[in-house]
């Protein structure tokens, strides 16, 4: 139950915080990380299921991850900052 409660929490996050810009170009990049296909992460797609399911085990990580590729913003980000973040997509 906590963990789908945690795909909400998530999805909340990207309502809010989401790089909208960066999503729509990186579209295929973003597939392919949450299908671990691609970097150090690769993993078959059975594998990839019982992976994501530890990780919502507290969205704590992956939240983490997903500002670390710039999918999210951070918290404190301005607009103008957004914008600036931006300019080169």
């Amino acid at each position: 139950m906590m963990r789908l409660f945690n795909i909400f929490v998530i999805m909340r996050v990207l309502i809010v915080r989401g790089n909208w810009k960066l999503i729509r170009h990186s579209y295929k990049q973003l597939l392919s990380f949450i299908s671990c296909r691609s970097g150090l992460n690769k993993r078959s797609p059975f594998h990839a299921l019982f992976y994501w399911y530890g990780l919502l085990k507290g969205p704590d990580m992956l939240l983490w991850r997903l500002e670390t590729f710039g999918f999210i913003f951070p918290q404190t980000t301005t607009r103008e900052q957004r914008i600036n973040l931006n300019r080169y997509i």
